[in-house]
């Protein structure tokens, strides 16, 4: 069942950031709507799975320790980058305080993981770019936003 959205009750707020600069527009309008209503922000970076099909050993969705290390390292950077944008635009906002950043990997997709992620967290709205670094910028909505708007269980709000 859905969860009931009340527009003054949003306490937690999820951002899916890729790098895109699509994610960091959507992080800055969560910002905007977390600073309205003094709500804790996450911004999630998924890994993506370097392995598509299963090898003899059954195994999918396994990535290296150096490709999840690497891949950490960038996201760190997306991360700074948006704290360090909201730090110089949002005066009133408590940075440190309401601001969380996780990084995790999954053999999932990245939009189940979002999904998942969510609803583990509880949170009360989650907020994407509408295309991310997936190269298919003639799609007028990504496949992974696409699957966090239909699937989602709570509301989602789309930035281009």
């Amino acid at each position: 069942m859905n969860k009931p959205f009340v527009l003054d009750k949003v306490s937690r707020i999820l951002v899916g950031v890729d790098g895109s600069e699509s994610s960091f527009h959507a992080a800055n309008y969560a910002t905007d709507i977390s600073v309205k209503f003094n709500s804790e922000l996450i911004l999630l970076s998924i890994v993506p799975s370097k392995i598509h099909h299963g090898d003899s050993s059954g195994v999918f969705g396994m990535v290296s320790h150096s490709y999840l290390d690497s891949y950490k390292k960038e996201a760190e950077k997306w991360f700074n980058e948006i704290i360090k944008y909201l730090k110089q635009h949002q005066e009133p906002y408590e940075i440190d305080k309401k601001i969380k950043t996780d990084v995790i990997t999954t053999p999932f997709s990245i939009a189940a993981s979002v999904l998942n992620y969510a609803e583990e967290k509880d949170v009360d709205l989650i907020v994407i770019g509408t295309r991310g670094n997936s190269g298919l910028k003639k799609m007028l909505l990504g496949s992974v936003a696409s699957d966090i708007v239909v699937y989602s269980y709570c509301p989602v709000l789309v930035i281009k």
